[in-house]
């Protein structure tokens, strides 16, 4: 099985080429694509409304990150930043019942923790409710016309314990 490292590692290579410096159309920033919600999640960034990804809060220092482009110079930051963000991802996903999904298979696609992960980490943990609720007729896209049953399926079958657990 595929290890939280090779899981972390293609999510990257997914989002963003593996760049660290990358910035998208929409804002989302760095080797993971992050937003403002996820560095709020984080406790790298404060910001009080319009969450939009226009990086108008305040970022707070941790990893001695002050602004965006200190968090794109620094990978270290965004390594711990995912795994901070995937541990939260996964709380919110219990709390809605996600982990009662697992093991079950949805328009033929065996639904795991990895996959749920990098599902919330597309769209959001309400669209991986959504999907799951519907039993795989409710499938979100994002920006760039990227699926979430997408990102279910390409990530299935990662271990993930050190997340989850």
């Amino acid at each position: 099985m595929k290890t939280l490292q090779d899981f972390l590692e293609d999510l990257g290579s997914r989002e963003s080429s593996g760049n660290y410096k990358a910035v998208n159309k929409y804002g989302y920033i760095g080797k993971y694509q992050m937003g403002e919600m996820a560095l709020i999640d984080c406790g790298y960034y404060k910001k009080t409304k319009n969450y939009n990804n226009d990086w108008s809060g305040e970022f707070l220092g941790k990893d001695g990150i002050y602004s965006v482009q200190d968090f794109l110079n620094t990978p270290i930051a965004q390594e711990n930043a995912i795994r901070i963000f995937m541990k939260r991802l996964w709380k919110y996903l219990k709390a809605f019942g996600a982990h009662k999904y697992l093991g079950q298979i949805i328009n033929g696609y065996k639904i795991t923790a990895s996959g749920l992960l990098a599902g919330a980490h597309l769209k959001g943990t309400g669209s991986v409710i959504s999907y799951l609720s519907s039993n795989g007729k409710c499938i979100s896209k994002d920006g760039f016309g990227t699926s979430i049953e997408s990102y279910i399926k390409k990530f299935a079958n990662y271990d993930v314990t050190e997340i989850i657990n």
